[in-house]
């Protein structure tokens, strides 16, 4: 069985869940190949698609949009979703993106989970310093590896029983 993990982030925090993702389904047996969304341009001889972004301002990047806007296009297998974000103050929703609404209806998804990500307020850049200060987010590490890890074997789980055999 192929699948094919891609993402985008900025500072790390969503290509390491990509990373986690992808040791889960090569222990389950299956053959992973890690792209960014710029470098997919076919996705025919995968069995699953996998695709992550890191969400800044409530939007995931223009990459991973783009490559659900061509993927959508195509004949395709199941997809999955991911966002990867800080957590935000308790008054506010966790990254609840249309970027993830609309990508979750353009290729039918199975599903989407949000994950918590990193921020190390020291590793911005200017800008995203003064996005951060006035975002309500919260500076850490927040990732959860057990829900990553837990997530990929039920998206194992869910191909395996598809394909009996596997």
């Amino acid at each position: 069985m192929n699948i094919l993990v891609s993402t985008a982030g900025r500072h790390g925090a969503t290509e390491s869940l990509a990373q986690e993702m992808t040791r889960v389904f090569q222990h389950g047996g299956a053959e992973v190949d890690m792209r960014s969304p710029d470098s997919v341009i076919d996705v025919s001889r995968y069995d699953a698609l996998v695709i992550g972004s890191a969400v800044y301002s409530d939007r995931w990047l223009p990459a991973v949009n783009d490559l659900v806007a061509r993927v959508s296009t195509w004949a395709h297998p199941p997809v999955w979703l991911f966002s990867c974000g800080p957590l935000h103050s308790s008054d506010r929703p966790v990254n609840d993106t249309s970027d993830a609404a609309h990508a979750v209806s353009a290729l039918n998804a199975t599903s989407h989970r949000t994950f918590p990500g990193k921020l190390d307020a020291e590793r911005l850049s200017v800008g995203e310093r003064q996005i951060f200060a006035a975002s309500g987010a919260i500076a850490g590490d927040f990732r959860d590896w057990v829900l990553v890890c837990n997530w990929a074997r039920e998206i194992l789980a869910r191909l395996t029983a598809e394909r009996p055999g596997w």
